[in-house]
């Protein structure tokens, strides 16, 4: 009997880090398509790889946009700042698992705002782009990722 159990165990394990893996590359590809669309300042295609909640920095604080005619309304009107658009970048610096870096989040306020919106599963995608790191913020709900947010 003991054979059956280690085997399950090792499977069971096995299939949790399949998922997890599936998971990052879902992310990774929800990243780089919502750069993409940045890149080609398409509106549309970057509210469809988006989804509310959507936190962003704004200043020193976490502000979350709850309404998508709000993050459609935001994404406009950062889309119309993007000055270079060719200049931006397309490929991830690094990804990372929210849980896996999340208390370097000094605030616990922001800390958990972040968390409510990213939640437990949740990426940091990060981007390089002009000589700063940039974070993507991206949701794994009903096996699909949606950028959630952004910082600066």
């Amino acid at each position: 009997m003991r054979p059956f159990t280690a085997a399950l165990l090792v499977a069971f394990a096995a299939s949790a880090a399949s998922a997890a893996d599936k998971s990052e590359d879902k992310a990774r590809d929800a990243a780089v398509a919502f750069l993409k669309a940045v890149k080609a300042k398409d509106l549309d295609a970057v509210v469809k790889v988006s989804a509310v909640p959507f936190a962003y920095r704004d200043g020193d604080k976490v502000v979350v946009l709850k309404e998508t005619d709000a993050l459609k309304k935001w994404l406009k009107e950062k889309l119309d700042e993007v000055k270079g658009a060719d200049k931006v970048p397309t490929e991830l610096a690094a990804i990372h698992a929210f849980a896996d870096i999340k208390e370097k989040i000094k605030d616990a306020e922001q800390q958990k705002t972040i968390e409510d919106v990213v939640g437990k599963d949740g990426f940091v995608a990060v981007v390089s782009a002009d000589g700063k790191m940039i974070p993507i913020l991206v949701r794994i709900k009903d096996g699909k990722a949606t950028v959630v947010g952004l910082g600066r």
